[in-house]
């Protein structure tokens, strides 16, 4: 019975195990299945993945390898253009560099000299046809020209022995010698030296500079002098000056009118001022004798009176002749004092110095017991003395002539023949002289510029933005008025008078590393000068603009002046950028200054002055064979030194940042923003690139002209402006710029675009390289004319406040603010040049141009009319004339504007 029970025990939990188990599987089954199909769902998604990442993979390859065959604004592998994406690595078709292609590529390098070691350029081959030769002189292109080839006759050599060429002094007066003959002027107050009167500057004077000048017989200077209390004027005439006269007579006119001073808030009048006159005759051969002082003035006798010598000028006299008495003016009794001595060419350039410590020898010699500022009377060597002071007294209102006469001319016995050969040039005689020199003057003026001609917009109706109006350019009748006639003579005569002639050594760094600095063998050097004050001397890429004004007035002179800077030619065909050639250039600027790197550049515009003296005729074919030669060799040394590793790239060398500004001093355009993060590797400057282009172009067209195959060049220039597109347009904001690495907080710099509107960015329509029919033109004429961009009440803009991307422009106004927003003419004046160019055919151009020009004019005009200076820049807001003063290098283009000669 027991065994019944437990059997059936048994089976009961056997059905309940049974239903559990059938339970548990069912449960499992169920799960399993999710299982599985959560798994499928997983495959399925991984393949989807895998087969859109391997789409993706194959589309990229296949761009890579397979770019579309339509033009991209960047370029693409196999359109021909090597664009800014593009090497020789990643396209061998577009990028590849061979002898002959007209570029000088980093495998290539010049014939003859050291086979480079620096720059990764050891596999270079030599190639002649793209960078020319390492030195000329193998290619005997020593000598530039001769006065023959050159047109220059020896007449024109003899009337431009004597000038006003020191431009630095007030008055200063030297020949065209490596041992010249010097003069200058200078003044005090006769009961004090502070301030004595001798460089030219603005500190406390009220305006200064020549109003007439033409460059070789005749300049009249206006100096307004407060602090000494007198209104001054300097006259300069040259008579007789043939070949046979060793430079011929000068006369030089001092009248004085009295005016208030500015002392202790008073206004006082000057009674009297010391006027000294400094002469040097700078030779190892070269004597200047002790004066002769009358003891008691009389009519028509000089003051006083000295002669000399020099192997350049003869023997020569030199007298002090005193002028009518005016009605009002006293009687000066005080007689004349002078000192002479041995002077060596360092010491007679610090002619100021050297009076200050006269002065004190002077006051020493008395024993304290004369504290008058008068010179000792005293010689101190007869035999050997070279130079002299003269003191005068000039009282005003009344003048003092003093009469440079040469022995060549004149026979000078005695007092009687002296005083007669200068009363032909003082006095009366040169009263009228002057008168003469004047009447030239203006008429030439008016017929060479023919300014009375030229229409405007009357400036009653012109208001700028509706808030400049005009200050008086123009007349009712639409023509020029006298106010801006005048601004045009003053323009012309500052830069006549700013004429410089320098002989000597000058300064060079030394290759490889150019730590070192040596002094170079002497050199001459005859340029015009940016600015008396500060900038006494020769640039090179100011002195293209220079000249395309001295052409037009003394086309024979602008040649004299290209040759010379020719002639400061290396053998590589490098040309200093500046010209600190012997002491007298180098007193009060920085000795780092001083310094030119034979790597450093500057743009090439003597050939702007090459191509306006070749189209207006002024260049005879003898000129131009011979200076060619030169131009080409300075071609191939901008392709060798200038290039940047991609083919068909530039970059300006000598970049450098200093005290956080990045300076690009080669470019001439100084602290404007390029690449925040330079690399030579990735720096491509647009206006270096336009500037070669253009040397192509114009030494293509001389060539032409002279029969010569120019072939080669024209390839070249074509090559160029296809890839000008290619390397440096911006399709997204529709401008041409740089290239080059640009940092941005917390990345890594990169190689892009340097996003400005500015003066680098309208290169392309400043050197008129782009067609009349381009759209690009159109985009560019808009931020031209766009206030909000470029155009201001004073003219063009150096840099826009707005950026290409939008919003501002975070460099504008910044830091040094010297080209960054600032207005300069010699830009504004290529821009006016292309823009009346493109106005035949374009409507926006044509009306640009009328709008620019007359804004120039007006601004120009209203800044020398209130403050009596030309300047360096204008400020783009309120139009403010800034910087050097009288700054009439470049500036003085205003002329050719008004003139509208292009």
């Amino acid at each position: 019975g027991w065994s019944r029970v437990k059997m059936r025990g048994r089976q009961k939990g056997s059905e309940e195990d049974a239903k559990k188990q059938a339970e548990l599987k069912e449960r499992f089954s169920q799960q399993r299945a999710a299982l599985k199909k959560t798994k499928t769902k997983e495959k399925r998604q991984m393949r989807e993945c895998l087969w859109f990442g391997c789409c993706i993979l194959v589309i990229v390859l296949a761009y890579m390898l397979w770019p579309p065959k339509t033009k991209k604004s960047f370029g693409f592998c196999g359109d021909g253009l090597c664009s800014f994406s593009e090497t020789e690595r990643t396209c061998r078709e577009d990028c590849k560099s061979v002898c002959g292609d007209g570029f000088c590529s980093m495998h290539e390098r010049c014939v003859g000299g050291p086979q480079p070691t620096s720059k990764g350029r050891k596999q270079q081959v030599e190639c002649k046809q793209d960078c020319g030769v390492c030195d000329m002189r193998e290619e005997e292109q020593q000598d530039v020209c001769s006065l023959e080839d050159a047109g220059l006759t020896k007449e024109y050599n003899a009337s431009m022995y004597w000038g006003t060429y020191r431009p630095h002094l007030f008055l200063g007066v030297k020949t065209r010698s490596a041992n010249p003959v010097v003069a200058s002027v200078m003044w005090h107050k006769t009961d004090a030296l502070n301030p004595l009167r001798h460089e030219a500057t603005s500190s406390g004077i009220k305006k200064y500079g020549w109003v007439r000048h033409d460059g070789r017989n005749f300049g009249h200077e206006v100096i307004l002098d407060e602090n000494c209390g007198v209104n001054l004027n300097f006259t300069f005439v040259k008579h007789g000056h043939d070949n046979q006269a060793k430079g011929g007579d000068w006369a030089v006119r001092v009248s004085a009118s009295p005016r208030a001073t500015k002392a202790k808030g008073k206004g006082t009048e000057t009674t009297s001022i010391s006027l000294l006159l400094h002469v040097s005759s700078l030779s190892s051969k070269g004597r200047i004798h002790s004066p002769t002082i009358p003891a008691k003035r009389a009519a028509a006798r000089p003051l006083a009176s000295f002669t000399g010598s020099n192997p350049g000028t003869g023997s020569f006299t030199v007298a002090a002749m005193e002028g009518e008495r005016r009605e009002g003016a006293a009687a000066g009794e005080e007689k004349a004092h002078f000192f002479a001595m041995k002077a060596k060419s360092e010491h007679a350039y610090r002619a100021d110095e050297l009076v200050e410590q006269i002065y004190r020898y002077s006051m020493s010699k008395s024993g304290g017991k004369d504290s008058r500022l008068t010179l000792p009377d005293e010689n101190q060597d007869e035999d050997k003395s070279n130079s002299v002071f003269l003191q005068l007294t000039l009282v005003p209102p009344g003048y003092i002539d003093i009469v440079f006469l040469s022995h060549a001319l004149h026979k000078l016995g005695g007092e009687e023949e002296v005083a007669r050969a200068a009363a032909q040039l003082s006095g009366p005689a040169l009263s009228q002289l002057i008168a003469e020199r004047t009447a030239e003057f203006d008429k030439r003026f008016d017929t060479v510029f023919k300014l009375r001609d030229a229409t405007c917009i009357p400036s009653s109706s012109f208001n700028l933005f509706g808030k400049y109006p005009g200050s008086g350019a123009c007349t009712p009748a639409g023509k020029l008025s006298e106010g801006a006639v005048e601004l045009g003579k003053v323009a012309l005569s500052q830069l006549m008078g700013g004429l410089s002639y320098l002989h000597g050594t000058w300064v060079k760094a030394d290759p490889p590393f150019y730590n070192t600095t040596s002094q170079q063998a002497p050199a001459s050097s005859f340029t015009c000068s940016p600015c008396r004050d500060g900038f006494a001397r020769g640039f090179l890429w100011d002195e293209g603009f220079h000249q395309l004004l001295m052409t037009r007035w003394e086309p024979a002179g602008s040649r004299d002046v290209l040759l010379h800077w020719l002639g400061l030619m290396q053998p590589d065909g490098w040309i200093p950028r500046e010209n600190f050639i012997g002491p007298e250039t180098r007193r009060r600027i920085e000795a780092r200054w001083w310094t030119q790197y034979p790597e450093h550049a500057n743009p090439p515009t003597l050939l702007l002055a090459l191509q306006a003296l070749h189209e207006g005729g002024e260049a005879p074919p003898g000129f131009l064979k011979c200076v060619l030669p030169r131009l080409k060799t300075w071609l191939n040394w901008f392709k060798r030194t200038q290039q940047a590793p991609a083919l068909h790239s530039f970059k300006w060398s000598g970049r450098i940042k200093t005290e956080g500004i990045w300076h690009t001093l080669s470019s001439g355009l100084d602290d404007y923003p390029r690449a925040n993060a330079s690399s030579a590797a990735a720096d491509r400057h647009l206006d270096l690139f336009c500037w070669v282009a253009l040397m192509h172009k114009i030494l293509a067209q001389v060539s032409s002209s002279l029969g010569e195959d120019s072939s080669s060049l024209l390839s070249t220039f074509r090559t160029l402006l296809s890839h000008l597109e290619a390397v440096h347009w911006n399709n997204e904001t529709q401008s041409f710029q740089d290239r080059g690495y640009m940092a941005y907080p917390d990345q890594q710099p990169q190689e892009e675009f340097v996003q400005h509107h500015g003066y680098v960015s309208l290169f392309p329509l400043l050197l008129q390289l782009l067609n009349a029919s381009d759209p690009k033109l159109l985009p560019i004429i808009q931020v031209m004319s766009d206030r909000q961009h470029l155009f201001s009440k004073a003219g063009l803009r150096s840099l826009s406040p707005k950026s290409p991307e939008g919003g501002e422009d975070s460099m504008y106004g910044t830091q040094e603010d010297y080209w960054r927003g600032k207005v300069w003419i010699n830009l504004n004046y290529l821009a006016l040049k292309a823009l009346k160019r493109y106005g035949e055919s374009r409507e926006e151009a044509a009306q640009l141009y009328v709008q620019l020009r007359q804004a120039i004019m007006e601004n120009m005009l209203g800044q020398y009319t209130k403050k009596g200076y030309i300047f360096e820049q204008y400020d783009d807001k309120t139009g403010e004339g800034l910087k050097h003063k009288p700054f009439a290098g470049w500036s003085s283009l205003v002329l050719l504007i008004m003139a509208e000669m292009y």
